[in-house]
């Protein structure tokens, strides 16, 4: 059965109805407009067509490279497109990522310049006690410590490497 309506096929494609009177039987007329079919042990060969019809008209034929083209053009543009996609995606990741960090770090930093603080208040505390023993700083116990003398630089003997003769012709050009 044939998947085209049968109007659409040329007239020589097209399978003949055998008319059939009441009966059930051919008539004559019918028998005589059959076709004879050669069968297929014939010993007749399939001809080539002509170059001619296998040329596609040139309006055809640039259609068909417009269409291929645009294939490419297109395949190439997906591909851009998914390939800038996943590296704004992988970027996006990334800087989220480090920014989390750099939250941590500055929680941290203030944590410390918190602790650093109370620590130094705490110490602060301690000095102003009298039990621990400490004094004010002033001039008359002050500690001077006299300047070291001054040493002289060691000179750490270097090795002369022997200068290597020079070429006369040039290395390149």
């Amino acid at each position: 059965m044939n998947a085209v309506p049968r109007s659409v096929l040329p007239q020589r494609h097209q399978p003949r109805r055998q008319a059939t009177n009441s009966k059930g039987t051919r008539s004559r007329a019918t028998l005589s407009s059959t076709v004879s079919v050669p069968s297929r042990n014939t010993g007749k060969k399939v001809e080539k067509l002509n170059a001619s019809r296998q040329q596609t008209p040139i309006w055809l034929s640039s259609l068909l490279f417009l269409q291929r083209s645009s294939d490419v053009v297109t395949f190439i543009l997906v591909a851009t497109t998914l390939t800038i996609y996943s590296w704004t995606v992988y970027t996006q990741q990334q800087w989220t990522k480090e920014y989390r960090k750099l939250e941590t770090l500055q929680r941290h930093e203030r944590h410390l310049t918190t602790t650093n603080a109370v620590i130094k208040d705490q110490l602060a505390q301690q000095a102003e006690n009298p039990a621990t023993g400490l004094v004010t700083p002033n001039p008359s116990n002050t500690i001077f410590l006299p300047p070291a003398p001054q040493r002289q630089a060691q000179t750490i003997p270097t090795s002369t490497a022997k200068p290597e003769s020079k070429a006369t012709t040039p290395l390149g050009y």
